[in-house]
């Protein structure tokens, strides 16, 4: 078989020195390279995504709508309100102090001297919660406590009755500079019914005579009427009319609004819109439609007002319409007499559960077919056509669109037809190649290649013509042949496309070079350089067979390397002698028993140690233990525990030996001095990134790109990034593993090899987290 292969490789070298001689007499023509890719700059295509989103909420004083994508544009929102309520306010019933002659001390000077309660009347009239008092006043600088009050109210002689609803410690420093001071019952709020009660500040008989508590007053003109107040002595005074003490309320009361008796309104963008009344009380409707606010966060702050100086609560439901632009790449394939074929590949994100596409694609295109692929064969999808303004609709509804799916739209169109004029069929070398186009008139590129007999040539063209609307046929192309060209057929290819037609047209013709007599030296010279060409392309063919076996080999190693972090669960450095953890670390969240594992292996050990008396020998252990691979390697004073999901390659297990071999080298002397303390052998996670790689388990975020106009991807790194957005987007994180891009046991080394080129060029972002237990 080697001496067959020399032997076509002898004869494939004469042939190669046989054209190198010929080439002594007419050197190479065009270095063009074939391509297989389009010939012309292919346009990229509009798509409009539509999000329809409904939710709601309760007890709110604000609107929050949150979304989970930047860049779209919100078109209309519809706001239902329903138990508007006022929410927690202050309530002032008297500031004012006017005190005149009303007594309103808290004193013992002695049994008959004394003043130990002061009220005033409290109206409810409407359920109301109450969550504190403030009351004005002072005391004079003591540590003693006296109580504040709520009581139950006697109608008849209006004053404190003997019910008390709730007391507290009176709250009220020695502060000259503060008069008001709270009566906290937020942590217990209490909630009255409507009616009469009393706020009561009051002390007993064990007050000190150099204590005073003082409420200040208003009984020359009160805010509010038909209060009474009332002192305690020995029992409560009958109350004194229109008085009061000075106090105010933190309440919050279950009545309902009308939102337009409140002038209740919303903020958006800086423009305030007027909530309507709904169809009961406490009702509100609010419509806000064809809008362009595009988001630039993913929360949409809504502010709630009303013409009273409390903030409002209230539940509402929301329905939200809203649409996003973007820009899909496009291919197209351009044969002589067959229609242009067009795939557009766009990538879809879902974001709510309405959530729909729509595109325009011209009115010349045909044999138009939508497909889709989730994780199998491709699938043709059933869409919607319409004309729109004139144009061509599709709509791809929302019932047909899988989150993660790939997409592609086929199309054809026709070939557009126009004719190229070459007057003359045979050429030399160094002339100057002519001739015309004639095609339709408007905007449009003619783009010209040169095909050498070799079929070289497609990769650069000769010339581009940028067509406009007031250019006029027939359009000229001239191109001096390079004086070293090659006789034979040569072939003209011109290509006319814009954004949404194309069509080629090709032209052959010969160039012919007259003979040259040969010389006799050129013969001896072509002995010679065909011994040496076979020399060398026989080296060459050594040298290429050798290096892709290496690089196979490498890439293959790689894989391996790759796959066998991916498989690792679990890991344990134990010391060897009392079976002891000093480090253990997780890998796929499972819960282990790493002890039960450790001790195991433990009792296999010692047992090994009564059989073959040879206590510190290196060794590697493998065993199975419900559904996983066990590889136990000891060396020295160590012993080093791995739990994998299957076997891994050999290369792997040179690393552990190298593992060990290291772990010992830099924390030998820590293990033999091992009293429990794990906190020093943290630092193992670094020779595990050295020498397994285990930063491939660590999650990746992925960076900002842009898919259509900035980075350049090709089909696999696309798929790839999609998996990652999917991933991210079903799990709402907003980083991905390693191992949710690769279907166990269907994954390639070409596979392994586009992840860590995308890491490479960083749009696969490493995120060191790990916990070590």
């Amino acid at each position: 078989m080697i001496r067959r292969s020399y032997r076509r490789i002898f004869v494939l070298s004469i042939f190669i020195s046989s054209v190198l001689i010929l080439n002594l007499f007419q050197t190479v023509a065009f270095s063009y390279a074939q391509s297989n890719g389009e010939p012309v700059k292919t346009p990229s295509f509009k798509f409009h995504e539509y999000s329809e989103v409904f939710n709601s909420n309760e007890n709110n004083t604000s609107i929050n709508l949150e979304f989970p994508e930047l860049a779209w544009n919100i078109t209309d929102i519809e706001l239902n309100f329903t138990n508007i309520k006022l929410d927690r306010e202050i309530k002032t019933i008297e500031d004012n102090d006017l005190r005149d002659t009303l007594p309103n001390r808290i004193y013992r000077q002695n049994n008959i001297q004394k003043r130990l309660g002061l009220a005033v009347r409290l109206e409810i009239t409407e359920v109301t919660t109450l969550y504190g008092v403030f009351i004005n006043g002072k005391k004079t600088n003591t540590t003693e406590i006296i109580q504040f009050q709520i009581r139950g109210y006697d109608v008849i002689n209006n004053k404190p009755n003997d019910t008390i609803y709730r007391k507290i410690d009176l709250n009220m420093s020695y502060n000259p500079e503060s008069r008001w001071f709270l009566q906290d019952f937020s942590f217990d709020p209490i909630t009255l019914q409507i009616g009469n009660y009393s706020l009561v500040m009051i002390g007993n008989d064990t007050l000190s005579n150099s204590v005073s508590y003082y409420w200040s007053a208003n009984d020359i003109n009160p805010t509010t009427k038909n209060l009474y107040t009332s002192q305690y002595v020995n029992s409560w005074s009958t109350g004194t009319i229109n008085t009061t003490y000075l106090y105010k309320l933190i309440q919050k009361t279950d009545k309902i609004y009308y939102p337009e008796d409140i002038e209740m309104t919303a903020e958006l963008n800086g423009d305030e819109f007027n909530i309507l009344n709904g169809p009961s009380l406490g009702t509100g409707l609010l419509k806000i439609q064809n809008i362009s606010y595009f988001l630039n966060d993913y929360t949409i702050h809504i502010p709630i007002k009303n013409k009273l100086s409390v903030s409002l609560i209230f539940n509402y439901t929301f329905y939200m319409k809203s649409t996003k632009t973007f820009f899909s790449e496009s291919s197209l394939n351009i044969e002589e007499n067959q229609d242009i074929k067009w795939v557009i590949s766009p990538i879809f994100s879902r974001i709510s559960i309405n959530y729909y596409i729509k595109f325009n694609l011209p009115n010349e295109w045909f044999n138009v077919s939508i497909y889709r692929k989730s994780g199998g064969l491709w699938e043709n999808i059933s869409f919607t056509e319409s004309i729109y303004g004139g144009k061509r609709l599709f709509t791809i509804h929302n019932n047909t669109i899988l989150e993660g799916a790939e997409w592609k739209i086929n199309a054809n169109s026709p070939n557009i037809v126009f004719n190229l004029n070459l007057p003359e069929l045979e050429w030399q070398p160094g002339q100057d190649l002519q001739f015309s186009v004639n095609s339709p008139i408007g905007v449009f590129n003619l783009t010209f290649f040169l095909i050498n007999p070799l079929g070289f040539g497609y990769d650069t063209p000769i010339e581009v013509k940028e067509i406009g609307s007031e250019d006029v046929p027939p359009f000229l192309f001239s191109y001096t042949l390079p004086s070293n060209s090659r006789e034979g057929t040569y072939t003209i290819r011109v290509y006319w496309n814009n954004n949404t037609d194309a069509g080629v047209q090709s032209q052959e013709f010969q160039i012919n070079i007259p003979p040259v007599p040969i010389d006799p030296i050129w013969i001896i010279l072509s002995v010679l350089i065909t011994v040496g060409v076979s020399i060398a392309v026989i080296f060459s063919y050594i040298t290429i067979k050798k290096n892709r076996i290496k690089r196979m080999e490498e890439a293959h190693k790689l894989f391996n390397k790759c796959m066998d972090v991916l498989n690792l669960e679990y890991l344990i450095v134990s010391d060897k002698k009392s079976g002891l953890n000093m480090y253990q670390q997780n890998f796929s969240g499972k819960k282990i028993e790493a002890a039960m594992i450790s001790g195991f292996l433990q009792a296999i050990h010692s047992f090994g140690i009564e059989l073959i008396k040879i206590e510190d020998q290196s060794q590697t252990i493998k065993l199975e233990y419900k559904d996983s691979i066990i590889l136990m390697t000891e060396f020295v004073n160590l012993r080093l525990i791995l739990i994998m999901k299957e076997s891994p390659s050999p290369n792997f297990l040179y690393s552990l030996e190298d593992l060990a071999y290291e772990i010992h080298n830099s924390y030998g002397n820590l293990i033999d001095n091992f009293n429990g303390n794990v906190k020093p052998f943290y630092s193992i996670e670094k020779l595990l990134k050295k020498y397994l790689n285990i930063s491939l388990t660590y999650p990746l975020r992925l960076a900002k790109i842009n898919m259509v106009n900035g980075t350049k991807f090709n089909v696999a790194e696309r798929m790839l990034i999609g998996k990652a957005m999917s991933f991210m987007k079903s799990n709402r994180i907003d980083y991905f593993y390693l191992s949710s891009l690769l279907p166990e046991k269907a994954c390639t080394p070409k596979d392994i090899e586009n992840i860590l080129n995308l890491i490479e060029r960083n749009i696969f972002q490493l995120k060191e987290k790990i916990e070590v237990k």
